[in-house]
């Protein structure tokens, strides 16, 4: 069964709130503190250039994003995750950036052997 979870970033301090299902997702303990350039590291390079551009589009524009992001975990293993953000905006200014995390490996796996 597919991990969904939340999460929120602050964006005045870039600090994360997560749900449970995040730090499983991402084979964390849970409640661990976790800072945001530790857990963009673990995304790979390709992912992490997607996420940094529509992060700042999403940001700018006060609008909203969905991609896929593979991730290495701290024991190795890779995963596959369809991330969703909106922004929450204050007074004209984007304050928060907000969605889910659902794990998607067995679904990229299967879509890729269909190709195959």
């Amino acid at each position: 069964m597919a991990i969904q979870a939340r999460w929120q970033c602050d964006l005045s301090d870039d600090s994360l709130s997560w749900s449970d299902g995040v730090y499983d997702l991402f084979g964390l303990q849970r409640g661990a503190p976790v800072t945001r350039e530790a857990v963009v590291a673990m995304y790979s390079a390709e992912s992490r250039e997607e996420l940094r551009r529509l992060r700042e589009v999403a940001i700018a524009e006060r609008g909203s994003f969905t991609f896929e992001a593979k991730i290495r975990r701290p024991d190795g293993q890779l995963r596959w995750m369809r991330v969703t953000a909106d922004v929450a905006v204050e007074d004209g200014v984007a304050r928060y950036l907000y969605g889910t995390k659902i794990d998607v490996t067995d679904e990229i796996i299967a879509s890729s052997r269909m190709c195959a």
